[in-house]
């Protein structure tokens, strides 16, 4: 990802997130060195962002467009990560999931992801949610 990505990123994240980063987030994603990448076919198709330290992952945000959905990419991106963190020395990553998005669960499962816990009221405005945190081994 780079600065020149973040507003298709931005517009991708505010089609299919129900409480979107704001483009300044992902500018400061960037700006910390995270791992941020995206998925480009004529344009912006998906996008993942994870924060490595300390010998742990923690996948921040992943999202494909909804004409995109579907066809495995939400797959190879956190495959990437995964490959990533690896690399990098991480021995476990985390995630946060909505317990409304089921797609994103079925996908993290799949790849070998175990729910650890439940953290309430994670998730803000404009619709309040829990949080099911995932971790894997790598």
């Amino acid at each position: 990802m780079r600065v020149d990505d973040l507003a298709e990123v931005a517009e991708l994240e505010q089609a299919v997130s129900p409480g979107p980063w704001s483009p300044n987030i992902f500018l400061a994603c960037l700006q910390a060195d995270h791992e941020c990448w995206v998925l480009r076919m004529d344009r912006v198709a998906g996008f993942a962002i994870a924060s490595l330290g300390a010998g742990e992952a923690h996948l921040l945000n992943l999202a494909v467009a909804p004409s995109e959905q579907g066809l495995g990419f939400g797959g190879r991106l956190l495959r990437k990560v995964i490959e990533v963190a690896r690399e990098r020395g991480a021995e476990r990553i985390f995630l946060e999931v909505r317990p409304s998005n089921l797609r994103a669960q079925v996908i993290y499962r799949k790849v070998g992801f175990e729910f650890l816990s439940r953290r309430p009221k994670y998730y803000g405005p404009p619709r309040r949610e829990d949080a099911l945190v995932y971790t894997m081994a790598i």
